[in-house]
């Protein structure tokens, strides 16, 4: 029975240091794991849709009418399509863009459009929706000023 008593009292646990320091190196580790996970999904659901407009022309020479359009998509994600509307003195002019890829550019032109009337000198207003493969969609509004002769 002595033998047993003194076992036990020769036995010890950890240092009080060393378990701080176990426990220390457990929570880091823990939060570095919280941590990944976290971030993973904030860059998933940061995506953005945006889009900048490199140039959009309006050139009226004789009685030719000419309408074009250059958009880059400086988002994040796909654009599945993008439409360009210019509202002149009489009737609209429509161009569409299709799909574009981050970082990329899409342009598109329309000669003559039918009904569709503008004066040199003047300024027009341009609307342009943008709608991403997931379904989200993006407006910008602007003014474009015709040039010609």
């Amino acid at each position: 029975m002595r033998k047993l008593n003194r076992i036990r009292k020769c036995k010890r646990g950890i240092s009080p240091l060393i378990a701080t320091i176990i426990l220390i190196s457990i929570t880091i580790a823990a939060g570095l794991s919280v941590y990944a996970l976290v971030s993973g999904m904030i860059g998933t659901m940061s995506s953005n849709l945006n889009i900048e407009v490199q140039s959009v022309d309006l050139v009226q020479a004789g009685s030719n009418t000419l309408v074009a359009a250059t958009i880059q998509n400086s988002g994040n994600i796909q654009i599945a399509s993008c439409t360009l509307t210019v509202t002149g003195d009489s009737g609209t002019a429509t161009l569409t863009l299709g799909a574009i890829t981050p970082g990329q550019t899409a342009s598109a032109s329309v000669s003559n459009p039918s009904g569709f009337s503008i004066t040199v000198g003047n300024a027009y207003p341009v609307s342009i929706r943008v709608t991403a493969t997931g379904g989200s969609t993006l407006t910008k509004a602007l003014t474009a000023t015709c040039t010609g002769s």
